[in-house]
């Protein structure tokens, strides 16, 4: 795969965490259980955590650590996936949010997931569809 700034290599797989707590009055609108999503790099053994937050956006790097259990056992639901190298799309100017973060990591191009559960359905089906 092209790379645009350097040659190493990119995760084969990558794992979207979904779940959460309402931190903000305006999240009690999203579906419960979907208030959140992060995402995990990783090649089974070391581990790049993406956390977008409201105020700031986490990465930490995990060595040797079984992060995907440790979110399961906080209640996080997890979906395995594949980061793509989108086509270039024209501009689209859209908030900031955990959705839009995880969906540019993974190279999805999908205008109309704003949401962590829709974001949930979309990579449920894609799997679904593509086992």
């Amino acid at each position: 795969m092209k790379t645009t700034l350097s040659s190493g290599v990119r995760y084969p797989f990558a794992y979207v965490a979904f779940g959460g707590q309402p931190t903000r009055w305006w999240m009690h609108f999203l579906k419960k259980g979907f208030y959140h999503c992060a995402l995990v790099l990783g090649n089974g053994r070391d581990w790049i955590l993406i956390d977008p937050l409201v105020h700031f956006t986490d990465l930490i790097i995990l060595k040797n650590a079984d992060i995907l259990k440790g979110l399961k056992a906080k209640g996080y639901r997890l979906i395995r996936t594949t980061p793509q190298i989108p086509k270039l799309t024209p501009v689209q100017f859209r908030p900031l949010t955990c959705v839009e973060t995880v969906k540019r990591f993974l190279g999805i191009y999908q205008p109309k997931i704003w949401t962590p559960y829709q974001l949930f359905k979309f990579l449920f089906l894609k799997k679904e569809n593509n086992p």
